[in-house]
Formats: structure tokens, sequence, C-alpha cells
């Protein structure tokens, strides 16, 4: 056997083999007793027929085409060990010559990474602070969640919920699909309408109808509204008053299960918000790094990764999708594309996401960040603790099977050199 090998653009590499009759003729034996295992022969048992024998019920064609497969099978691994080339895919082979049998194999390559002076990215450090208007805020989205609505008589008002029923309407005067609704609830002032929409309704009391003209905007999630203007006949059913409960200790306990001043309550939300402020800025900084490290970082990332890595993507949307209740065919249908198309939409953040992972191994390796088996049983007991006792069986049984113990690590090293390298 001879072989050759050639490095190609993007991270690539090309094996040339030629193998001569002899080398065929080893694997042309294997084929045959995998054929004979396969065929039945009267006379002789599975795996057991002579090759003279085969070639006579077997085109030997058959019998070469596969003896061929197993030498490409063969050779190729035999090639990779002894180069110790890190292939990532698999090869695209191609048959050059029967005579002396030749072929090629193009294979994918862990791409090499050259970082430059990432120990100078410096990330500026800002303490998150909690103001007095952050409390007031979340205070009353408590407040919100416990309002009540009472009927009124009165004309509608911001702050107001109402019951509407409204269809839309083209300009020849036909009902549009999708347009209409009845004893449809909306919050005055919350704008969860199309922009303008709930304008129209301030002003209305109940059984007030109204016919206006709506604009959609060009930028509307359904791509047959986008600028498109309907008339819009409007019926309110029903007007409410927003009726929010009072600040006090009475409030607090409903909210929180626990007698205690308002003042405690306050303490007790500048407290979670400091601690999410603090955990989105260290993911700020984290992501600013990155982005930094993007900048100083070469790669050529070979096609095939990207390829897979961008139909990764599509695999996390199919499954978000699917927690929303919807068929994935469907979201395809309203939003007008393929699968083909979302992937090369998806190629440039695949080819990122790669970049960044390479990266953050390379510079890992450099600094020698590793973690120990103390500090992975801590991890997984902190893991244990958030699921009940019934299930630790189950989780246990998941941490040795490695997948979970090979992501607790990936993400505790992760933490060592943000840990470190924000330091």
């Amino acid at each position: 056997m001879d072989y050759t090998t050639k490095k190609l653009p993007k991270s690539e590499v090309e094996i040339k083999v030629i193998l001569t009759a002899e080398d065929l003729q080893k694997h042309y034996a294997k084929a045959t007793e995998d054929i004979s295992k396969e065929v039945s022969i009267k006379g002789f048992r599975p795996g057991h027929v002579p090759k003279e024998v085969l070639e006579q019920h077997i085109d030997k064609k058959h019998i070469e085409a596969h003896a061929q497969e197993l030498a490409v099978q063969r050779t190729y691994a035999d090639i990779v060990v002894k180069e110790n080339l890190q292939v990532i895919s698999r090869p695209q082979v191609k048959i050059e010559k029967e005579d002396p049998f030749t072929y090629t194999a193009v294979v994918a390559i862990m791409p090499e990474v050259e970082v430059k002076d990432y120990k100078s990215i410096k990330i500026e450090k800002k303490e998150p602070k909690v103001t007095e208007k952050d409390i007031e805020e979340v205070l009353k989205d408590l407040q919100k969640y416990s309002t009540i609505y009472k009927d009124v008589e009165r004309e509608a008002k911001k702050g107001d919920r109402v019951e509407v029923d409204f269809e839309g309407f083209d300009e020849e005067g036909k009902s549009v699909p999708n347009t209409k609704s009845q004893n449809h609830p909306v919050v005055l002032g919350e704008n969860t309408l199309i922009p303008g929409f709930e304008d129209h309704l301030i002003g209305l009391k109940k059984d007030g109808k109204k016919e206006f003209d709506i604009v959609f905007p060009k930028d509307y999630g359904k791509k047959d509204f986008q600028n498109k203007k309907l008339k819009f006949k409007v019926e309110v059913k029903r007007v409410e008053e927003a009726v929010a409960p009072e600040l006090n200790e009475e409030f607090v306990e409903k909210v929180t299960g626990k007698k205690q001043p308002v003042a405690d309550l306050k303490k007790d939300i500048e407290k979670n918000l400091h601690a999410k402020k603090t955990q989105e800025a260290k993911q700020e900084r984290e992501n600013q790094y990155i982005e930094e490290l993007l900048k100083r970082t070469k790669s050529e990332v070979p096609d095939s990764l990207i390829h897979e890595e961008a139909h990764y993507i599509l695999h996390e949307m199919e499954e978000e999708i699917a927690q929303k209740g919807l068929q994935f065919e469907q979201f395809l249908a309203q939003a007008k594309t393929t699968e083909e198309e979302l992937v090369k939409k998806y190629t440039p953040e695949a080819e990122k996401r790669i970049k960044i992972r390479l990266a953050l191994q390379h510079i890992i390796k450099e600094e020698k960040i590793e973690v120990s088996e103390a500090e992975m049983d801590a991890e997984f007991a902190k893991v244990k603790s958030f699921y009940p006792p019934k299930e630790h069986a189950k989780i246990e049984g998941d941490y040795k099977k490695g997948e979970l113990k090979g992501q607790l690590k990936n993400r505790l090293i992760l933490r060592k050199f943000f840990e470190k390298a924000l330091a």
C-alpha cells in the first residue's frame, strides 16, 4: 500500500491511497467470508461456503465491491492512526481508479488555534447597585399580581381591563381571516395588541361600538399583515376597574406567607435584586471577555463542523418550539421558511460558537486549569440537592454513566477559568 497526505484549506486533509492486487486479495478473502454468512446455499452451513462455490452463486463484482469497501475502511483507519490525525468528521471517499485500486478520502481535522495576547484582556468590573426605584417597581408588580377588577359603568380609561369583540376587514369590506375575537381581555395601556388599537378603546363604555383603521407595523410577526391597512369593528362587552391591594403587613403576609413589616419585605427585595444584578453583571463581563477573545482568535473551521453546529442550533430551536406546544412544521409554514434556509441563516452563529469553544479549550489547556475529584463531588452534591430524594438514585445513575459528569466537569473548569481571567 502506498499513500500520501495533503493539507487542504479550512482544516481538511486529503489522503490518497493506492492498493496493489495483493492488498485487495486480503480483503477479498474477508469479503467472501462476510457474504457467505448472509446467503443460503444447499449443502453448506452459513459462513462455511468455499470461495469457489460462492463465486458460482454470487456475482463476483458484488464480492469485489465489498472487498473494496473493506479495504477503504481498514486502510483509512490505519493511516489516521499512523499519521495521528485528529479527525472530527466522516471522510468523503472517492474511488479514483480500479487498476491499481486508488481512492482519495477528504476529512476534517481538529483546527489549529492561535489566540494572540489573551492575557492582556481586561474587562472592567462594575459593582451592581439597587435603587429605590428598582424596589418600588418590584412592589408594584407584586401589587399588580394581586389586583382585582370590578365592573364599572363609566367610560374606559388607561389601567382598566375591558373585554371586547373585534373583527378586521379589508378595503373591499371582506372579513380578514385571523383578525376576529370575542370577549377578548385587554388591560388598556399594556399595549398587548397592535400599536394604536388600544387607544381607540379608551372612552368607550360597555356596549359601545366603534370603527377605525389600523396599519400593521412593517416588522409585524406575520408577514401577510406587515404594512397592511385594515378596518376594525369593535364592541366593548365589559369594562372593569383595577383595585390594587394596599401595601401593608396584611399584603406582605399574603405574598410571602410570613408576618413581617413592609420594610423587611423591601430589604428582602433589595437582597434578591442585588444577587440578580450581580449574576447579570458577571455574565455580561464573561460575554465581553469572549467577544474580545474572538477578536484575537485565528482558526480555520471546517465547513462540515460548521454545518453540523448549524443543525444543532436548529435542533435547539425545534425543542424550544415543541415546549410551547407547536409543531416545527407549523412554525416553518407560518414563518414561510425551510430548514435549509434556517441552517444557512445560522451558519455565521455556528462558526462563532465553534471558534469560542476552540479558543477557550486552547487557553484552558495553556493555563492548566483542572478540577479535582473532591470539587466534582461537591458540585454533584449541589446538583443532587435540587431534586427530591426519590430521584437521587436516577441522578446518581446518570452521573456514573458519564454524560452528566462530563457536563459538570466542563461547568467547573469554565467557572475556574473565568474566576482567574476576570479576577
